[in-house]
């Protein structure tokens, strides 16, 4: 459990610095983003602000893909020639 547990603040922390950012690429307004991503406005604002403690992995892993990041909450590399 304790692996699940570091991988879940590593995502939380990867989240924190880069769900916003994911986010504004999409121009996904905070409520847009929360319909679409079947959450609360409050969920995606909290794990933005790296407050998203009580979440598990799997949804915070939900909310990195659908944001286009990875499963760590890291975006993606840009395909060749388009660096």
């Amino acid at each position: 459990m304790d692996e699940i547990e570091e991988r879940r603040h590593v995502v939380l922390r990867n989240l924190a610095t880069h769900a916003g950012p994911a986010r504004d690429r999409l121009r996904l307004s905070l409520d847009n983003a929360a319909r679409l991503a079947c959450l609360a406005p409050e969920v995606i604002a909290a794990i933005e602000n790296g407050n998203g403690c009580t979440f598990s992995l799997a949804e915070l892993t939900h909310v990195a893909l659908f944001l286009g990041l990875t499963e760590l909450g890291v975006p993606r590399p840009r395909p060749p020639g388009m660096e």
